[in-house]
């Protein structure tokens, strides 16, 4: 009788491949194990076992597996369902999502080595001197490629490698390479022979002529009276130590020496602190909610800015870690989790870890494995969008905070997911709660609780003495005819930033785009430096005096004349989070300036330190992107300016105006948080634009019934779902032939709208030119259908030779 598994590989394949096994190996395999599988001609790949059986597959003869990786399963069952769901409903290969669920250091690489053959006679007369090399160098080890490179000292190794297979010298050969490096600490203790009193004393005076041997020995004693093991960097606390003092006692027996595996200190220890009482609002909002979770498994909570959503939050949190659950906690962004992670620590103290992917790969494994193992310092866990991949033991329950934020959505690689609605199928596979949190909800949201689908409770009024700020929209035409502006601030903004300084408080600056300047124009002939790789122009960044694109990272130095007429004559037009940086500083010398957008958050703690340091008074002027939007609880800001707010009113997009309501609110929302007056103003060409008016007039409610009554009309969500094709190629003309070829396919199959191939707002990323197809179907009845006929219609689309080199990205529910 023969065994099977079948094994789902990080590859973007169509299916899991069946691999043979004996019957002890079938006996001890479980689904979710981690497994060590050649695939290809001469690769080895980690897979997950999804399916064991009897059934030999028709089509190939399988191979065996090379090696059992895990003595316990890596990956739930209830995972793999997920798992499942996702790759129907997102239309991806199950192993795109293998590679995205998994944190990197698990999934093993095969690494190329070569070793000597024994059983051939080598003619060490006839090899080059680099083969000669090569060969001695074998006597010895097995040589990776990195290995011989360094040896020959070139890296176009491989011909080399090839010629002494060929005469068979050498096996080029295959192993899987561990990734994750668990985290060892140096212990040290008395050795047991010298823990007497007496024998101590012999030993002080053996030691009389190495007074550092017996500083040493003298400090461990007292750190250790009873003769435990004390940790190294203990040890260094308390006596000057070094690696070969520690060896030397060592080996003269006097000290004995262990590694000890620990996990890295994600988060360092804070205090906790006893939890404020809830308001009546709080306390109403908290049992509506537990209310509505006994009809319906998803509630949302509209709440506005600062009316004390986290707290409520914190309270049902605590119900489920008295319960013995654990908590998926879900923020938009990564820039959130550092002030968010600081409240849970004071209120839950170390049942609190983070997950996310500015962590190491070792990092990340670690957490995984507390998960797994249902570790009490993993009962909240706090994380972007990936923490729904995560291996729960005992989920109870689900907060996605801000849930209208377009991060939540993966745009690339696959699977191109929304959290949000990952997140409420996951929690009805493991049969937990979900709490949806925002003050501004998506439309489609909102609609499902309006139509009953989603339990609904509202917090109207903010927290405590916070007063809602004063909204100003403030007349851009008007200043620049006036000729009154200074840099990008109108004369009433500029005044407010004065005096809000002045009154000792804070001011938050928001601008949507980072650099110094979205582009560089030359006044005589008008020519713009464009990317040589996208179609888009270059923007420049002055604090290293470059041009950089912002979609493939091409850069070059700023120029000093015009590449087409050679006019010296050039100027940056519009502004960037960089300049309004620099024209705060100029304009307000003795204001504390820190700016907030990708370029000043790229490292592990960046986030955190900018953060810190506005909410502590050292920097008193906060310039930021949607970073600085995005739920962020900060005290004293007297005033947040908006600097220009049409580029998010007039973007080409039918979502456009919900996003820009919920932005301005947001960032709004930053003000008046404490007691006291405090002011927005936001600068717009179209201050009486009617989003504005409803941003000033914080009316949710007629946004909301405008976006309906149109999205009705034109059959966009939450009436139709969308499912947006992106064909991506090389040439040009290829794209364009194979997108109309797809379009009329789908167009001959399916009753249902499909707009384009169209050009895209950038038409050519990264050398590769883009057409996009929109296909739009009804929310109920057809869903499965249509992917049906995707899926067929992709299939048959790769099967014609002259679209080889044509990719076809399917995004379903594109935001």
């Amino acid at each position: 009788m023969q065994f099977f598994i079948d094994v789902v590989l990080p590859l973007p394949l169509p299916k899991a491949f069946t691999y043979w096994v004996s019957e002890e190996e079938f006996e001890f395999l479980s689904l979710g194990h981690r497994v060590g599988v050649p695939f290809g001609k001469n690769k080895l790949y980690t897979g997950i076992v999804v399916k064991k059986h009897r059934v030999s597959p028709q089509t190939y003869t399988p191979k065996t597996i090379a090696v059992i990786l895990d003595e316990t399963p890596l990956v739930t069952p209830a995972q793999l369902l997920f798992w499942e769901w996702m790759s129907s409903y997102y239309l991806c290969s199950l192993g795109s999502i293998l590679r995205a669920a998994l944190p990197g250091a698990l999934l093993l690489s095969s690494e190329t080595f070569i070793a000597k053959n024994l059983e051939v006679e080598v003619d060490e007369a006839a090899l080059s001197d680099k083969a000669f090399l090569i060969m001695e160098a074998l006597e010895n080890t097995d040589l990776r490629i990195e290995e011989v490179q360094a040896i020959v000292d070139n890296k176009k190794v491989f011909p080399l490698i090839n010629a002494l297979a060929e005469k068979g010298y050498v096996q080029v050969l295959q192993s899987l390479r561990e990734k994750y490096i668990p985290k060892k600490h140096r212990y040290f203790r008395l050795a047991p022979q010298h823990t007497s009193e007496a024998a101590l004393q012999e030993l002080f005076q053996k030691l009389h002529r190495a007074p550092k041997q017996s500083q040493l020995l003298l400090a461990l004693c007292q750190i250790a009276p009873e003769h435990a093991w004390v940790r190294m960097g203990n040890l260094k606390k308390h006596a000057p130590v070094n690696s070969t003092l520690l060896r030397t006692l060592c080996d003269k027996g006097i000290l004995e020496e262990c590694l000890v595996q620990e996990d890295r200190m994600l988060l360092p220890p804070v205090a906790t602190t006893q939890p404020p009482t809830l308001s009546p609002a709080q306390a109403n909002a908290k049992q509506s909610i537990e209310n509505q979770w006994k009809e319906k498994a998803v509630v949302l909570l509209e709440g506005v800015t600062s009316s004390g959503k986290t707290a409520v939050y914190f309270e049902l949190i605590a119900q489920q870690i008295g319960l013995g659950n654990q908590v998926l906690y879900l923020l938009p962004e990564i820039s959130l989790t550092a002030q968010m992670v600081q409240r849970l620590q004071k209120r839950f103290g170390d049942k609190v870890t983070v997950f996310h992917s500015r962590f190491s790969v070792h990092e990340r494994v670690e957490v995984w494995h507390k998960i797994l193992n249902n570790a009490a310092e993993a009962r909240v866990i706090i994380g972007a969008r990936s923490g729904l991949f995560l291996p729960f033991q005992h989920l109870g329950l689900i907060i996605v905070d801000e849930e209208h934020e377009t991060s939540f959505k993966q745009f690339d690689p696959a699977p191109r997911y929304h959290a949000r609605d990952a997140a409420i199928v996951l929690a009805q596979q493991l049969g937990c709660r979900l709490l949806l949190g925002s003050a501004t909800p998506s439309v489609e949201s909102r609609f499902n609780a309006q139509e009953g689908k989603y339990g609904y409770v509202t917090m109207k009024q903010r927290f405590g003495p916070a007063i809602p700020p004063t909204i100003l929209p403030v007349d851009l035409k008007e200043a620049y005819k006036r000729k009154s502006m200074k840099g990008p601030f109108s004369p009433a903004l500029f005044d407010s930033i004065a005096a809000t300084l002045e009154a000792g408080e804070k001011v938050i600056l928001f601008q949507n785009r980072r650099g110094y300047a979205p582009l560089l124009e030359c006044h005589s002939c008008g020519h713009i430096p464009q990317c040589t790789n996208c179609d888009v122009s270059l923007t420049y960044h002055q604090s290293n005096q470059q041009l950089c694109c912002h979609y493939c990272g091409y850069s070059i130095a700023k120029p000093i004349r015009c590449a087409v007429c050679q006019s010296s004559d050039l100027a940056v037009k519009g502004t960037g989070t960089q300049q309004i940086e620099e024209q705060v500083q100029t304009y307000f010398p003795a204001a504390k300036v820190a700016r907030m957008d990708w370029d000043t958050t790229r490292g592990k703690r960046a986030f955190e330190q900018i953060i810190d340091q506005f909410d502590r008074g050292e920097v008193n002027v906060l310039v930021g992107t949607q970073m600085v939007t995005k739920g962020l609880d900060f005290k004293k800001v007297g005033l947040v300016g908006v600097i220009q707010a049409d580029a998010l009113l007039y973007y080409p997009d039918f979502r456009a105006h919900e996003r820009a309501f919920q932005i301005l609110t947001q960032v709004a929302g930053r003000a008046g948080r404490t007691a006291g007056k405090s002011k927005v103003m936001i600068q717009s060409y179209s201050p009486s634009h009617p989003v504005l008016q409803q941003v000033v007039n914080n009316n949710y409610a007629a946004l909301f019934e405008k976006e309906l009554n149109e999205r009705r009309t034109f059959d966009y969500p939450p009436f139709y779902r969308v499912i947006r094709l992106t064909i991506k190629a090389r040439d040009y003309s290829r794209v364009d032939q194979a997108a109309q070829w797809l379009g009329q396919l789908l167009h001959q199959q399916l009753d249902v709208p499909i707009l384009g191939p169209v050009d895209p707002i950038v038409p050519r990323i990264r050398n590769l030119y883009l057409k996009q197809l929109m296909i739009k179907f009804p929310a109920r009845g057809a869903r499965q259908t249509v992917k049906g006929v995707i899926v067929r219609s992709l299939k048959s689309f790769e099967a014609v030779g002259a679209f080889r080199s044509v990719k076809v990205n399917v995004d379903v529910d594109p935001v």
